[in-house]
């Protein structure tokens, strides 16, 4: 399926990015992240999210990701997005060279978990 580059908007653009027909680049600033108010009264909320909407009860999508890092805790993956204080997220995890986590965060009314 093609990106029908018309129907997406950003909410918080990276710098640097590319969305064509068939891909969708983008290269993140350091400590970004979607991340709200856990236990430990952490919070971050300045990820670049792409999003394009639908009115389809159900639907399904397939992503590709592909990352290059070396930090730990870099990530690249997907977010169902509605709010800075309601989305999932699923994503890989950079933790070091033998280990690269699948995980995912939900956040509820402001809160992740």
């Amino acid at each position: 399926m093609k990106i029908n580059t018309n129907e997406i908007k950003w909410t918080r653009a990276p710098k640097q990015y590319t969305v064509a027909e068939d891909r969708i680049e983008m290269i993140t600033e350091p400590h970004t992240d979607l991340w709200q108010r856990t236990y430990y009264h952490f919070r971050n909320d300045n990820a670049p999210v792409l999003q394009m909407e639908t009115d389809e009860k159900y639907f399904s999508f397939v992503v590709k990701t592909e990352f290059d890092t070396k930090v730990r805790y870099d990530q690249s993956g997907i977010v169902v997005y509605l709010d800075s204080d309601n989305w999932l997220k699923a994503a890989m995890e950079y933790e070091n060279e033998q280990i690269q986590r699948l995980g995912s965060v939900v956040t509820n009314n402001g809160y992740s978990d």
